[in-house]
């Protein structure tokens, strides 16, 4: 789910200017990539957290027209996330009213003019829906547009200093009774078995990560470099949604965020939405891939893991009638 603006642990520099200058700096870094820097990487199906293995928290309280419907646990995560830039007029229209692009330029990834998409790469290791585990390893990928904090973060106690705030097309997950759990807010969730994340980056965040999620609307693969773990700190992230039974948060907290700097290219099928979304964007165009035919983009990324897990819990905010898709009254 992340990574622009995060809490730094005391005596250490703040991770959230950290990570500006990490994001800014690898953009020229990537500049002076050849487009086939990352050419090459091969993907086994593989289905893991960590590199080279082979195998009930508590919410947000309540508040009035906010309820809790599930509490999420996991004892360990890793992810990827990928941001590319995009002219935010692409954006724009894919957003609900009260929802805004935060501009690339705040990251050093392009002008006010653009905004921030953003491929959130997860993979969580025992996995615990309301106190139960539902899956030793699951994988989850949301391609989403970064936001800036709305309006309902306030009223729901979401207002969390330096949370990362992001507005999905669509989440994609491997774990059927997660899925179940996210349906019951109206969020627009997909159940794929076959995903699979190739994870070979090593303990102090240096190594390469495959992905594939195999959607039938919107496929998408990555090949992704992890350059190291530069800090550590508190990562907080939001998924807003607004469904038909009102709006929906899906909020984690990882009190314990290792954090780095990556590189990426994005490959998305032509003619798909997301291939229509990113055309143009990131750092340029890179290879195709021979296999599959699926156009790529160059882009910074940033990686992360969670050695102590996280939690988190899905809410949902009824409003007045009149008020959005989903009012108390009905």
């Amino acid at each position: 789910m992340h990574p622009f603006r995060t809490r730094s642990r005391p005596g250490s520099k703040p991770a959230a200017t950290g990570l500006f200058a990490l994001l800014a700096t690898l953009v020229t870094l990537l500049a002076a990539v050849p487009a086939s820097a990352n050419a090459g990487h091969t993907e086994d199906g593989a289905r893991s957290c960590r590199s080279s293995i082979d195998r009930t928290s508590t919410g947000p309280a309540a508040t009035p027209g906010a309820r809790v419907l599930h509490n999420y646990r996991m004892s360990f995560a890793t992810e990827m996330a990928n941001a590319v830039r995009v002219d935010k007029a692409k954006l724009v229209p894919l957003l609900p009213e009260g929802y805004e692009p935060v501009p690339a330029s705040a990251f050093g990834l392009g002008s006010e003019n653009d905004g921030v998409f953003v491929f959130v790469n997860v993979c969580n290791e025992n996995f615990a829906i309301d106190g139960k585990v539902s899956q030793r390893t699951s994988l989850v990928n949301i391609p989403s547009i970064l936001v800036r904090e709305p309006a309902d973060a306030a009223a729901a106690g979401l207002n969390i200093p330096g949370a990362f705030h992001i507005y999905p097309l669509d989440i994609y997950i491997d774990d059927r009774a997660y899925v179940g759990s996210l349906r019951s807010a109206d969020m627009p969730v997909h159940f794929i078995p076959d995903i699979t994340h190739d994870r070979r980056i090593d303990d102090a965040g240096v190594g390469d990560l495959t992905v594939r999620v195999p959607a039938r609307k919107n496929p998408f693969s990555s090949l992704n470099e992890g350059l190291g773990f530069t800090s550590t700190g508190r990562v907080d992230v939001i998924v807003w949604y607004e469904g038909g039974k009102g709006t929906a948060a899906l909020t984690f907290r990882f009190d314990v965020a290792q954090q780095g700097p990556a590189r990426s290219q994005v490959f998305t099928k032509p003619g798909t939405e997301l291939n229509r979304i990113l055309s143009g964007g990131g750092l340029g165009p890179g290879p195709t891939d021979p296999k599959t035919g699926f156009e790529s983009i160059r882009t910074p990324s940033l990686s992360f893991q969670y050695p102590q897990g996280g939690s988190g819990s899905l809410i949902l905010i009824k409003k007045p009638c009149g008020y959005g898709s989903g009012c108390a009254e009905r």
